[in-house]
């Protein structure tokens, strides 16, 4: 054959991406951003409408930063948006809007009012509306007419309830973040949704008790600042995963009641030190009485320098036996070298944590004398422990050799009820 022969191969014409299944085309089409989804278009004829059956339009901050040459009071960007739901012709699963504080491009109160019956209709079950110091700070009430959410998402609105609303009967999922709630809005929205396995609130204000009915709820996140005064979770039977992170300082006497039937639970606080003690939050009676189906525990800024603070945490581990993760985070700034008080003497058989594999021990910085005490009861107690890990963050001053090889030489000589244990001494 020459190699002057440039005559084509019939296989050269074929079009193999257009042959490919349907399901693997709309596979294709939903990995691309909204704009090389519409630009698909040109391909071939085929291709000319193939984007308007993709299940979900997602409107990132990227899609936005592709127009930021334009003056914000431009209207190509709300124009656009109407263009694409206008020319689509298939059923709209999901739809993702997040605006962009500096790109605002006058998304108003009335676009929603436009988009999200088009929305509606097409079937929406997952919706994502998310701004940021934008000209939208209500959220339109004609959001509460998605009867068929199945996951809705809510970021950077003030929130209040319609008065006919009777509640999103298929919600599984609810996410907000940064919204602000008009009085009973948060209980409202809550208890109209029967069906929610997953809420998480985030940085969210106007409720100042977290009371409510939520029979098929299995996961909670909640963040939370200190004007949240109590939360109650008596009603929730079902709660297997419970996260709370407080923003501020804790406030006393915060958590009233917790469910019976928990599996992973998780308490911390992003201020490095707490004034109030673990026992003022979470009372032993009420630990005693919800920790017993406990696999995954965490307890974020403990006071592992405090005795009363190891004590409290030793009554918890008693009342944990089917326990299989520990992690305690200590963020407290007391310097390591100095002395503290005697260090805790801990009865080394007074339980037996027969489930526990693996522990992680946080300290930043603090006074280590407790938390080694704490060590020393985990390896005397733990039947099947797998791992041990001790982390010391050095910050402003560095420990000597001579005390770290000290605690390296006390975690060697540390009595352990699991042969196979190991301990790593992390610096």
């Amino acid at each position: 054959m020459s190699l002057l022969n440039n005559k084509p191969n019939e296989e050269d014409h074929i079009d193999r991406i257009s042959d490919l299944p349907s399901n693997v085309i709309d596979g294709i089409l939903q990995n691309l951003d909204i704009r090389d989804q519409v630009r698909t278009c040109i391909l071939s004829t085929k291709w000319r409408y193939m984007w308007t059956y993709v299940p979900q339009l997602v409107f990132p901050a990227s899609f936005f930063e592709s127009y930021e040459h334009l003056d914000d009071s431009s209207p190509i960007v709300s124009e656009i948006i109407t263009d694409v739901l206008m020319r689509h012709n298939g059923p709209i699963y999901k739809f993702f809007l997040l605006i962009v504080p500096d790109f605002n491009f006058k998304i108003t109160v009335e676009h929603l009012d436009m988009w999200v019956p088009l929305l509606s209709r097409r079937g929406i079950k997952h919706l994502e509306l998310v701004g940021y110091e934008t000209g939208l700070s209500h959220l339109p009430y004609i959001v509460f007419s998605c009867k068929e959410l199945t996951k809705f998402k809510l970021g950077g609105f003030n929130l209040s309830i319609p008065p006919n609303f009777s509640g999103f009967k298929r919600l599984l999922n609810l996410n907000l973040y940064n919204v602000t709630f008009e009085s009973g809005a948060l209980e409202s929205l809550i208890s109209g949704c029967q069906l929610l396995e997953k809420i998480s609130i985030e940085d969210c204000n106007g409720f100042e008790y977290f009371d409510f009915s939520a029979p098929s709820l299995k996961v909670l996140l909640l963040y939370f600042d200190e004007d949240v005064k109590s939360i109650c979770l008596k009603k929730a039977n079902n709660l297997i995963d419970l996260r709370l992170i407080a923003m501020d300082c804790w406030v006393s006497g915060l958590i009233k009641s917790l469910p019976k039937n928990m599996q992973r639970f998780s308490i911390g606080s992003y201020v490095l030190t707490n004034k109030i003690p673990y026992a003022d939050i979470i009372p032993l009676t009420l630990v005693k009485s919800s920790f017993n189906s406990i696999k995954y525990l965490e307890l974020g800024a403990v006071k592992l320098n405090e005795r009363k603070e190891i004590l409290y945490i030793v009554n918890v581990l008693k009342s944990a036996p089917r326990l299989v993760e520990l992690v305690v985070e200590s963020n407290g700034h007391v310097d390591i070298t100095q002395a503290s008080d005697r260090s805790v003497e801990l009865e080394c058989s007074s339980c037996c944590l027969n489930q526990l594999k693996t522990v992680n021990i946080n300290i930043r910085a603090t006074s280590h004398q407790h938390a080694m005490s704490l060590i020393q009861f985990i390896l005397a107690n733990s039947t099947s422990l797998k791992t041990l890990t001790f982390n010391v963050r050095l910050e402003s001053r560095e420990l000597d050799a001579s005390m770290l090889l000290s605690i390296s030489q006390d975690l060697l000589l540390m009595k352990r009820a699991s042969q196979s244990a190991q301990v790593k001494f992390i610096h």
